[in-house]
């Protein structure tokens, strides 16, 4: 059911000019969406309790499997959705991690009881002492679990239940490189980057390559030791990149001479829908806030003679 709807999804394509200039396939997307977001979470409480869809993590991996998210509490009542794809995952991972700041929760008596529930099928939810804004997605579990590969997802998607194991495929045979469903290529004109806005969004299989930016909430592998260990400065991210966690860890896969593989998956993303906040897309994307955040680093770098930047953000 839930591979159905993202594949219907993912199928609705400006095809033809005519039909897409008076907005067809967009009132298509938003049908498709509504739908979706109103069958799934039924489909998905009436089988919540089968016993294949908890967590049983293997003892014989030489590498545990960490699937690492952040949110916050206007987005609180509907992550559940994200955990429940999580679990149903054809390649089950060893945890799922839930990083949630003190400062925006009154404890656990505030959490909704149905994502509570998720804590007896094998979510972990971990509250932090600081709020690291979306870099919560990734620094806590990097510093823990150093060893493990890591994987990172949004709290506003809804995730296919080949994720894990597609990427995983792409693992092996990419073993030193960042894995991930989403990206887009980084494009120049002449020795200028151009707007975040006009690089191309990758709809095929690509890479591994240092001109590829993964999208890390698109369901992004990072293996052992891809990310420079300047990856957990906070004082410099949370300065530079405080709202976009993408431009820093793409930064630090370079630092690092880290390639990126990007898997076959289109990289139409199905989203909830009836979430509360403002959107990191909006804010990053729309407001042109990615451009001022990777010139930010990118700066920083340049007048720090650490001489890091040598590929294509330099």
């Amino acid at each position: 059911m839930i591979n159905f709807f993202i594949e219907l999804y993912g199928s609705i394509r400006n095809k033809n000019a005519f039909l897409t200039s008076i907005r067809f396939y967009s009132v298509e997307r938003i049908l498709v969406r509504v739908v979706a977001n109103i069958i799934l979470p039924i489909y998905l409480g009436l089988t919540a309790n089968r016993e294949e869809y908890q967590l049983t993590p293997s003892t014989d991996k030489d590498k545990r499997i960490i699937v690492s998210l952040t949110s916050f509490p206007a987005r609180i009542k509907k992550v559940w959705i994200v955990i429940e794809c999580l679990l149903r995952q054809t390649y089950p991972p060893d945890k799922i991690i839930l990083w949630l700041a003190k400062e925006q929760f009154e404890g656990r008596n505030t959490l909704p009881n149905n994502l509570l529930d998720l804590e007896k099928r094998g979510l972990e939810i971990v509250f932090c002492d600081e709020d690291l804004r979306s870099h919560k997605k990734y620094y806590y579990a990097i510093k823990k679990f150093s060893k493990d590969i890591l994987i990172t997802v949004d709290d506003d998607l809804i995730y296919p239940t080949i994720l894990i194991s597609r990427l995983l495929d792409l693992h092996k045979k990419h073993p030193g490189t960042i894995c991930c469903d989403r990206a887009h290529r980084i494009t120049k004109e002449g020795s200028n980057l151009k707007s975040y806005t006009e690089w191309e969004t990758l709809h095929k299989a690509e890479g591994p390559s240092f001109k590829l930016f993964f999208t890390s909430g698109g369901g992004t592998l990072f293996p052992p030791g891809a990310l420079s260990k300047e990856a957990l400065n906070k004082k410099i991210f949370m300065v530079h990149c405080k709202y976009a966690d993408d431009i820093w860890l793409n930064v630090m896969a370079q630092m690092n001479d880290t390639k990126i593989v990007k898997s076959d998956a289109y990289s139409t993303m199905l989203p909830i829908i009836g979430i509360g906040g403002i959107t990191l897309t909006s804010m990053n994307v729309d407001q042109g806030f990615n451009d001022k955040q990777l010139n930010s680093i990118r700066k920083y770098y340049a007048n720090s003679n650490t001489n890091t930047l040598k590929n294509i953000y330099s």
